[in-house]
């Protein structure tokens, strides 16, 4: 046996997220941890995703046009926020993220900002199309240090149920 034979046959597979039966309409989670934005940050994440406006990385220009310093490109936000909605929300469902509605920007965010998310369940129901499975729906928003909300939105995901059976090949 090998080196990686033996570490995944020892491996304990533990679930994570929650399932459909889980979540209840009008529960509020507020996500771990936050995330501080650098300048480096939203600069590279302009220059990678060639968002060439230079409100996102001349601090001159964006100055100029009265911000105090850079802003951060709202892609990253918006990124962020829903990263750190993942554990919470979707991660362990076992279905697809159907996507994002309503989707609305506040205010600016500017390196060194921290973000923090909350994310109150909205829905749930059952898949018309997808037996097995329901749909859970939630509003997440995003708050800076100073506990403005800077960005919200609705998302949605399918999920298995409870009782559907869990498994991981591999």
């Amino acid at each position: 046996m090998t080196d990686v034979e033996e570490i995944k046959s020892s491996a304990v597979f533990r679930p994570k997220g929650q399932m459909y039966e889980e979540f209840e309409v009008g529960s509020v989670m507020n996500h771990h941890w936050g995330r501080t934005i650098t300048e480096a940050d939203t600069i590279q994440f302009s220059h990678l995703t060639l968002s060439y406006n230079p409100l996102y990385f001349n601090r001159e220009y964006a100055k100029s046009l009265g911000h105090p310093d850079i802003v951060v490109n709202p892609q990253l936000v918006f990124n962020v926020i829903l990263g750190l909605t993942v554990e919470d929300c979707s991660e362990g469902l076992g279905g697809p993220f159907l996507g994002v509605f309503e989707l609305n920007y506040h205010e600016p965010v500017y390196p060194g900002d921290t973000l923090t998310a909350r994310s109150t369940t909205t829905d749930k129901r059952l898949s018309e199309s997808s037996e097995g499975r329901g749909i859970v729906s939630w509003h997440s928003e995003g708050f800076n240090q100073h506990g403005n909300r800077v960005i919200d939105f609705k998302r949605s995901n399918l999920s298995f149920f409870k009782a559907a059976e869990r498994t991981r090949e591999g």
